[in-house]
């Protein structure tokens, strides 16, 4: 016991002959022990609840005057006791050490000398209890913190055996997967894994149990038949001489979908800016085709062999030209005209239409929100919107079936941002398309807002009424989702923002002349050569002066020579600026010049403070009339203008 510090006794006995000569045993260890007494029960407990002295050891007589000592043996507060009688009875030494005392003895002279070893080997006895004790209190608590993690985290936790069996998961798959732990503990751990996301061989799986540790994304079956994206943590251990493997797994579902719209947002970026660029160079190939047709159409009879092919040109020309105005809506290049309208009102005046453009085998129906509020749209691009979405309802019920149109108030939140990181949260007015149609697959849903991407049979489709879809609702500051399954129909889903102003209409070219000719000296400024060509030809057929320009250089040089020009006809885009650029530079050696701009792409975007930003806009492919008319327009209204 050396090494140690003073122990301190508390002996409890009424027999004062018993006390003296249990003090008289404890003499010979003063340096070890320090010996209070109590001669009742009444008295000890008082000297126990006390924090004067904190004792080590209690030495307690059977029998009391006011009491058992068994009394002070309670198994919620152990004490370290030792138990002494007069009697020798095996029956209550038994009863004493159940009741859970250190030790036991019974009085007699030589009982009293050795108490000193009794109480020595008691400390001993009890140190151990304690430390046990101590060790158990802290795996308990241990236990008990990891069941606290386990239990309320919203990871999912898990063990698998070397067979890759569930030997626990934690509570929280009920909320991740719809299952309960009991459901899965036995069950292979890859029998819900999606197919395409399995491991590569069982090999694989035993580099994981063999000490090795990886990381692992993949989906996983919730119990409603929906796939779940899962980022886990795998680390191989062992528990009871058995390979493990303990499994941490996160549910990623909503970044891996916010990853995918912000990917598909970037993919559908860039193709609208090729499918802009592309429609530019397919409308100056039309202008040419179309005015060139027009032309050798007005130098023919009627009765001519090539009358009938020329106007199949015409055609074929007007049907490529409804393509590249599909493509620029994808590309937010059309012409754009927003307004705050009544979207209930814009369904119920297309309701004939529509009812056309699907088979009577197909109901229509609306459930149209009374109290809608009103959005700022362009009606002509909404109205193209329904169109396309009927039509695709219409082919994915060949059998017949239901197309609902919806429309709502909703107010958004933080939630809805993720969802569509493009917008913010407010008030929406959400329309939804639905029909009970055949449906898609997912790859199928993934790519369904791609240009030219279709799923129908060559000939039957341009693969280009979502993609357009998709442009015109973005274009409005909207977003536009699609849900689908194979055999559950499709819902399209598209939020537009309620309109708070109104918008001032746009100020159009004042009338029509139906006068095509005339005198004026026009700059025509155009880089592509057979587009410049063919208008030049068409203006100066009818009388007008025309001086051609290919660059911006060319027009300024024009322009400085003293003539004086009526009106500059230029295309919005030219080598190294722009047509508004170029405008303003000519506004200033010719302030009364007219601006007339001509266009492949639809729209282009707005300059603020610069003068010809509204000028009026001629969309290609146009006519030799339509061009005729519009430039004639325009130089008597600004005649006009001159002369108020």
């Amino acid at each position: 016991m050396a090494g140690i510090e003073r122990v301190q006794l508390l002996l409890i006995e009424d027999d004062e002959s018993h006390i003296e000569l249990i003090q008289r045993a404890f003499e010979v260890w003063q340096s070890l022990f320090d010996l209070s007494v109590a001669h009742t029960l009444r008295e000890a407990r008082a000297l126990i609840a006390s924090d004067v002295v904190g004792f080590d050891l209690i030495i307690c007589d059977w029998r009391l005057p006011d009491g058992d000592g068994l009394e002070l043996l309670d198994p919620s507060h152990p004490l370290p006791v030792i138990l002494m009688t007069g009697f020798g009875d095996e029956r209550v030494a038994v009863e004493a050490i159940r009741a859970g005392a250190l030790d036991y003895i019974v009085k007699s002279d030589a009982a009293f000398l050795d108490l000193p070893h009794v109480a020595q080997r008691a400390l001993r006895q009890w140190q151990a209890i304690e430390a046990q004790r101590r060790s158990e209190q802290a795996l308990r608590e241990i236990e008990a913190r990891y069941r606290l993690i386990t239990e309320n985290t919203s990871d999912l936790i898990a063990i698998l055996d070397d067979q890759h069996r569930f030997r626990y998961v934690s509570p929280s798959v009920t909320s991740l997967l719809g299952r309960t732990p009991e459901e899965l503990i036995g069950s292979d751990a890859f029998e819900h894994l999606h197919p395409d996301d399995m491991l590569n061989s069982a090999a694989y799986w035993q580099s994981i149990v063999h000490h090795q540790r990886t990381s692992a994304t993949f989906r996983y079956r919730h119990a409603n038949g929906s796939w779940r994206w899962f980022e886990c943590d795998i680390k191989a251990v062992e528990q009871n001489t058995t390979p493990a493997a303990i499994v941490i797994g996160r549910d990623i579902t909503a970044r891996r979908e916010l990853e995918e719209r912000l990917l598909q947002m970037q993919k559908m970026d860039a193709l609208g800016r090729l499918s802009g660029g592309i429609a530019h160079d397919f409308n100056n190939l039309l202008a040419v085709i179309a005015g060139c047709t027009e032309l050798a159409l007005q130098s023919l009879p009627d009765d001519h062999p090539a009358t009938s092919e020329l106007i199949e040109i015409q055609h074929a020309t007007e049907r490529a030209s409804a393509l590249t105005r599909q493509l620029l809506a994808f590309a937010h290049r059309q012409r754009f005209d927003p307004r705050p309208i009544d979207l209930n009102a814009l369904i119920r005046d297309m309701h004939k239409l529509l009812r056309r453009l699907i088979r009577e085998n197909i109901t229509l129906q609306t459930l149209l929100d009374p109290d809608l509020w009103r959005v700022r749209a362009d009606p002509g691009q909404i109205e193209q919107v329904l169109v396309n979405l009927a039509v695709n309802a219409r082919d994915a019920m060949a059998d017949g079936g239901t197309l609902t149109i919806a429309t709502a108030n909703v107010v958004t939140d933080e939630s809805f941002e993720r969802l569509y990181p493009s917008l913010k949260a407010g008030e929406y007015v959400r329309l939804t398309i639905s029909d009970t149609g055949i449906g898609m697959d997912e790859e199928t849903r993934r790519r369904a807002f791609e240009p030219f991407f279709t799923t129908k049979n060559p000939g039957e489709g341009t693969g280009l009424g979502l993609a357009t879809c998709y442009g015109i609702v973005t274009r409005h500051g909207g977003a536009i989702d699609l849900a689908s399954e194979p055999g559950r129909g499709t819902v399209v889903t598209i939020y537009l923002p309620r309109a708070l102003t109104a918008d001032l209409p746009e100020s159009a070219i004042a009338g029509q002349s139906a006068e095509l000719s005339g005198s004026e000296t026009i700059l025509l400024v155009e880089d592509d050569p057979a587009v410049r060509s063919l208008a030049a030809r068409v203006l100066r057929t009818h009388g007008y002066t025309v001086l051609e320009a290919g660059s911006d250089r060319e027009a300024i040089d024009h322009a400085s020579q003293g003539v004086t020009i009526h009106l500059l006809l230029s295309d919005h885009v030219i080598p190294h600026t722009s047509g508004i650029a170029l405008a303003d530079r000519l506004v200033l050696l010719q302030p009364h010049i007219r601006v007339l701009f001509m266009t492949g792409y639809g729209a282009e975007p707005e300059c603020p403070g610069h003068q010809a930003t509204h000028a009026p806009v001629l969309q290609k492919p146009f006519t030799p009339t339509e061009l005729l008319q519009t430039v004639r327009a325009t130089l008597d209204a600004g005649r006009t203008s001159q002369q108020g």
